[in-house]
């Protein structure tokens, strides 16, 4: 043991402590930063006689690491070393030093704010940067700030950014560097091809490859429980050696025998849990996939997702070092040794749902991330997002303070959604059922579909760490609450599940089929073998929403009837009118909503005093295309758009397309009050409702300023076009325009028209600006060139004298 490294730095550790409130300590792999340092600390001085808090971001590493301290005083785990994990714990009076995963300290810091019982908390491994190992430390830095300026913080791990980490928490940094046993790295070979995801070929080949090639331990990285029964089922080889399991679910006992040695050879099948911490003696021998599952929050569905990646190259690094603990080793790597990886993993609170951790502020009472101190602070999008959920399932409130039914969920310890599921769950007598569901969709790696799991623990007694949990969750909920028992049905399932999930509730599309419209406004696929194919409404749990199409994983199926008694705060039932545009008719019907989705839509009989909201519902949704827009009503609003695009001090109301259907139920509401079929829509006189949304003087001034007419001098009234907002254009007969010299201009002789010449057939001649140039550079090549074929009409030789006429010559006489 004095070998360790770690033992070299030890006396200027304590030193530190003893200066300053917060250290870190970098210590390579192998030094015995884990299993030295806190025994080592025991007798300080400047922790009081209070505990140290050894931190862990795995239940598996916690247990090892308190074993593995007591050991070193000579004692059994329980005494002066205890830990305390998820649904299992070991202390005692005696305990002085706890090891405990991230969440178990915030349940500790929120019942007592000072925690004044802890002198040094140990931040272990904090490289892996969970949000709970984010958020403890946030807490703790506050209570160093506030409440408690002799608690002493300890960052301790192999890999980190060390620089910026010190100059974050203005701490001092020791290092320690552990022999480096050689590790060979063995990459795929370039003629190999990369095998996909969900091939596990490679990896039964490389084991035994492996076994052949060595007589000790093999250690194998895969990415999930999923990935590790599958070749757990392939693999082929001699009782003589022992194929384990490696995952945080597991009981204790396969866990240990996985980690403790055998009698007989072992492969070890694990997930990232055996990527740092512990060390398994026998193991020289990785097998590293290179994949592991991360759990990602995708904003556009308000989901977590475990979606299958690389590792990043620091786990790469360390996951290599497991086969060189204790001797030389070698790690086969199944990729190129030419891929690129990521340096280091993003930190989950860049990544996951924030809904759990904004709770916890809130109890905190704290509403602003800003007012901690954070290594990273998420999007603002994401933390919207889980304010917007909080407060839709009543625990916090509009200003962001936790309410009661908050403080009761949170004291569960379980994910806002499912602590909901219970609270409500409890109010129908179904509580324990609530808290067997809640374990199974809280499991990270569920097995089969969540009825048959639900079944196998409600009736059978099996899976026994589920059970553990879900009790767990039910003696908490009996310490504040009654619990009502009433009869339970399977059917009742997906009742619960949708407390859980509201946002997802799916309705078929059509009989058949296998797509699905959720309560989320979003779309997702169920698989054609699934058990719940045809299943009119599902609650769905789990989805895929990575692929083209969103697949649905896990879902159980609800009753309409069951949906209508539930969850009737959550329906609404509201008229609707349509426009038919097939059949040029308005259609009535009620419909039956439940948040995004349309549950039910049947016929039915308007309600007068809703009509007139709805037929402007009616027009917004179509376009006021809906309405009677003559020549009249158009030339109008293209005249007032005309005179507010040029001249906005004169402030004439607005006659945009987008205003005028924001503000429908102000100048239109009131004349659609009888209004029940388009055609009387179209009768409504919209040449008359726009103009008097003009005072007196207003028209006025519209006259004089943008005139509808130009009075020709051959005395027609001839229409001037305001059509393009820009520029107002007169199209006119050249005979009658004779003897206008200058161009005729509206907005008070400030804006010239633009003048189009047409032949006695209404054939454009010519588009100008200045008449006055017209006459005298290009009228008479006009003239020329259209006198023989318009032989009938008037082309005199001098245009300005000449008699404007709208005639032929033959009536001019």
């Amino acid at each position: 043991m004095n070998k360790l490294p770690i033992y070299e730095i030890l006396d200027d550790l304590k030193s530190k402590l003893r200066t300053n409130k917060t250290v870190i300590l970098q210590a390579t792999t192998g030094a015995g930063k884990s299993t030295v340092v806190p025994t080592e600390l025991l007798n300080e001085t400047f922790l009081k006689n209070k505990k140290i808090i050894v931190l862990e971001p795995r239940r598996v590493a916690a247990r090892v690491i308190a074993n593995k301290l007591a050991q070193n005083l000579g004692e059994k785990v329980g005494q002066t070393v205890g830990y305390e994990i998820k649904l299992d714990s070991c202390v005692s009076k005696q305990t002085k030093i706890l090891v405990l995963t991230e969440a178990i300290l915030i349940r500790k810091i929120q019942a007592n704010q000072s925690i004044d019982d802890i002198g040094l908390i140990i931040f272990d491994e904090f490289h892996e940067r969970s949000i709970y190992t984010d958020l403890s430390l946030a807490f703790s830095l506050q209570i160093q700030d506030y409440l408690r300026d002799d608690l002493k913080l300890l960052i301790m791990s192999a890999t980190l950014n060390s620089k910026k980490l010190s100059n974050f928490l203005d701490a001092p940094i020791i290092t320690s560097i552990a022999k480096n046993y050689e590790v060979k790295s063995i990459y795929l070979n370039p003629d190999v091809k990369q095998p996909s995801y969900s091939d596990t070929s490679l990896v039964v080949d490389t084991i035994y490859k492996a076994l052949r090639d060595s007589k000790k331990d093999i250690l194998v990285f895969l990415a999930g429980v999923k990935q590790i029964n599958e070749v757990r089922s392939s693999l082929n080889i001699s009782e003589d050696i022992l194929v384990l399991p490696l995952y945080s679910n597991l009981d204790k006992k396969q866990q240990d025998d996985a980690i403790q040695e055998q009698s007989k050879r072992k492969v070890i099948l694990s997930t990232n849990i055996a990527q740092t911490s512990l060390t398994i003696k026998g193991v020289n021998v990785v097998i590293d996939t290179g994949l592991e599952k991360v759990s990602k929050y995708d904003s556009s569905n308000s989901m977590n997702h475990l979606n299958l990646s690389f590792i990043s190259y620091e786990s790469s690094i360390q996951r290599q070092g497991r086969a060189g603990r204790l001797e030389n080793g070698v790690c086969y790597k199944l990729w190129h040794e030419s891929k690129l990886l990521e340096k280091t993993s993003e930190p989950e609170i860049l990544r996951v749902d924030l809904t759990q951790t904004l709770l916890e502020l809130s109890l905190w009472q704290i509403d602003n991330f800003d007012d901690l101190n954070w290594l990273d602070i998420p999007n603002e999008t994401s933390i919207l997002h889980a304010k917007e959920l909080l407060i839709s399932l009543n625990m916090i409130d509009k200003e962001y303070k936790i309410t009661t039914f908050g403080k009761k969920a949170i004291s569960l310890g379980i994910h806002p959604r499912f602590a909901y599921m219970i609270l409500k769950a409890n109010e129908l007598g179904f509580a324990y059922e609530a808290c067997i569901l809640a374990s199974i969709l809280n499991a990270n790696s569920l097995q089969g579909d969540i009825l048959s799991t639900f079944i196998d623990c409600y009736e059978k007694d099996k899976n026994s760490i589920l059970l553990k949990e879900a009790r767990q969750y039910f003696i908490k909920l009996k310490k504040f609450e009654f619990i009502k028992k009433e009869k339970f049905s399977y059917e009742l399932l997906g009742v619960l599940a949708l407390y859980a999930y509201p946002d997802r509730l799916a309705k078929l599309r059509e009989e058949n089929d296998t797509r699905y419209k959720l309560s989320n406004n979003k779309g997702a696929k169920l698989h054609k073998d699934s058990y719940l194919f045809n299943e009119v409404f599902l609650v769905v749990v789990n989805i895929n929403a990575k692929a083209k199409d969103s697949f649905i994983n896990q879902a159980l199926k609800i009753e309409f009837k069951h949906i209508k008694k539930y969850f009737s705060t959550h329906i609404k039932k509201e008229q609707e009118v349509s426009f038919d545009k097939q059949n040029n008719k308005l259609i009535s019907r009620e419909v039956i909503s439940f948040l995004h989705l349309q549950l039910d839509v049947k016929p039915c009989k308007l309600d007068d005093t809703k009509l007139t909201k709805l037929i402007i519902n009616v027009i917004k949704n179509e376009g006021l295309e809906l309405l009677n827009w003559d020549k009249k009503s158009l030339l109008l609003k293209q005249r007032v758009d005309f005179i507010n695009y040029h001249d906005k001090s004169l402030k004439f109301p607005s006659f945009e397309k987008k205003y005028l259907l924001d503000s429908l139920d102000e100048w239109l509401g009131i004349y659609l009050s009888a209004i029940k079929t388009i055609e009387q829509l179209k009768k409504l006189d919209l040449y008359n409702i726009l103009l008097n949304l003009l005072s007196w003087q207003q028209q006025q001034i519209l006259n004089e300023l943008v005139p509808a007419f130009f009075e020709a001098p051959s005395g027609s009234k001839i229409k001037i076009d305001y059509s393009n907002i820009e520029v107002a254009k007169l199209s006119i007969k050249i005979q009658e325009i004779f003897g206008v010299y200058e161009t005729p201009k509206v907005l008070n002789n400030k804006l010239a028209l633009q003048i189009e010449l047409l032949t006695p057939a209404q054939r454009p001649i010519q588009i100008t600006y200045d008449l006055k140039s017209f006459w005298e550079n290009s009228y008479d090549e006009v003239r020329k060139e259209l006198r023989g074929k318009y032989k009938k009409h008037y082309w005199p030789q001098n245009p300005y004298e000449a008699q404007a006429t709208n005639k032929t010559k033959k009536m001019m006489k």
